[in-house]
């Protein structure tokens, strides 16, 4: 058992975070007011989708790892 990091997820993440914003830039010239994140601001939201995941996955192994350990 092992967590392998895989950043081909954390470009999909990104990309998604991306397609995200030019809806919102969309969205902001036809209501005349701006509601979309800074570049930062998507790059932090994919960090933190990846983060998750890896937490999930993690966590995932560790359960799975201590029933085998202990039973």
């Amino acid at each position: 058992m092992a967590i392998k990091i895989d950043f081909s997820v954390f470009k999909e993440l990104l990309a998604i975070q991306k397609e995200r914003q030019a809806v919102l830039d969309e969205l902001s010239v036809l209501l005349g007011y701006d509601i979309s994140f800074s570049n930062d601001e998507v790059v932090q939201f994919a960090e933190e989708e990846y983060s998750r995941r890896i937490d999930k996955e993690l966590s995932k192994e560790v359960e799975e790892w201590t029933k085998s350990a202990f039973s």
